[in-house]
């Protein structure tokens, strides 16, 4: 299968990054890393393989959505319950390898086949093991997808096959939006993210009714509307499991399992948090707002707490993440002249929680 990007149009996109890391190149090996860290943890199978690793990657960022196409060394992917809740990544992300390769989720070991189509929610965790490949992606908010999906929550580690009809629908839409994201004018971008989004939801759906995925886990049938009412309430104070246990009707032991996957409900509640307030720092929108009034804004009462956890997430406190938006510059300054990479970082840490 053919998946090499058309260079076509003269328009760009909301922006396009290439990254690659040259055979043996260890800064750009460990700028790789670090420009995935936002997404997974990265491990090669010993120095040796690292002393040979390359890679490289052209990606499309637009109206929220990225669309990446690339080849890489064999390489280990994690997204692990520290991972998850160091980024806070609530996106759910489409993956093609044309290879042969072995996934782990939720506990079960599953064979990849070149070609399948794959499922994940980055508010859970997966293990992929592959040799040397080639890859497609999609990554989109799961408030662009959620509309479109009645129970997005069961679609973590859902496969459509490959030779599938489903994964020639979706997969034909990949390749197509591959293509023509060079040639995205600014006034069809969030046209194209919301068509997208609706295609790949019904499909998925679809995939989901006809039980072709490796999970289908019926006890997050609740979780939809748990999210919902978190993120309505991130302002208030007695948000917790007693707070959502009282507006559901629901029992503690049901809320924790519901949220077991995810973390945890406190975790997820301070994620979700946290993520509202990266967004209003780095918007100029907000530019004049005090940052105590954003903390109080997301439910922190007290500053010191507010800077504390954020730093220990983002590694930077809030004032330095403001300042660094203001002028341009990521937190990240030691690294210079790789912004590639760095920006790569940045946008999945940024990633609109809202799907605006």
């Amino acid at each position: 299968m053919d998946l090499e990007p058309e260079q076509r149009g003269t328009t760009s996109a909301q922006f396009r990054l290439d990254v690659s890391v040259s055979p043996g190149n260890a800064h750009q090996f460990d700028l790789w890393r670090f420009g995935l860290s936002s997404l997974v943890d990265m491990e090669l199978l010993d120095t040796e393989a690292r002393a040979s690793f390359a890679m490289s990657m052209t990606s499309w960022q637009f109206a929220d959505v990225a669309i990446s196409f690339g080849s890489s060394s064999a390489a280990t992917f994690e997204r692990s319950r520290q991972t998850i809740a160091r980024t806070g990544l609530d996106a759910i992300s489409l993956l093609v390898y044309l290879v042969d390769g072995s996934l782990e989720i939720d506990g079960r070991e599953t064979v990849l086949k070149s070609g399948d189509i794959l499922f994940f929610d980055l508010t859970r965790r997966f293990k992929i093991r592959v040799p040397d490949f080639q890859s497609l992606s999609l990554l989109m908010p799961r408030a662009l997808l959620a509309p479109f999906v009645p129970n997005i929550d069961a679609l973590h580690g859902l496969i459509l096959p490959n030779l599938s009809p489903l994964n020639a629908i979706v997969m034909a839409h990949l390749k197509t939006l591959l293509a023509e994201a060079p040639a995205l004018a600014a006034q069809d971008i969030r046209t194209v993210a919301r068509a997208s989004a609706a295609l790949i939801g019904a499909v998925a759906g679809a995939g989901v009714n006809g039980h072709s995925g490796v999970v289908q886990n019926t006890s997050f049938s609740s979780l939809p509307a748990l999210r919902r009412l978190v993120d309505a309430n991130l302002a208030n104070p007695e948000l917790g499991p007693e707070f959502l246990c009282r507006q559901l009707g629901m029992s503690r032991a049901t809320l924790y399992r519901l949220f077991e996957q995810l973390g945890g409900v406190r975790r997820y509640i301070q994620q979700r948090r946290l993520m509202g307030a990266y967004q209003r720092l780095t918007d100029p929108v907000n530019a004049s707002d005090r940052i105590g009034n954003i903390a109080a804004r997301y439910g922190f009462g007290n500053d010191s707490a507010f800077s504390r956890a954020f730093r220990e997430t983002y590694s930077m406190s809030p004032t330095d993440l403001r300042e660094a938006s203001r002028e341009g510059k990521t937190a990240h300054l030691s690294h210079g002249k790789d912004s590639a990479f760095i920006t790569m970082n940045r946008w999945l840490l940024g990633l609109d929680i809202a799907g605006r």
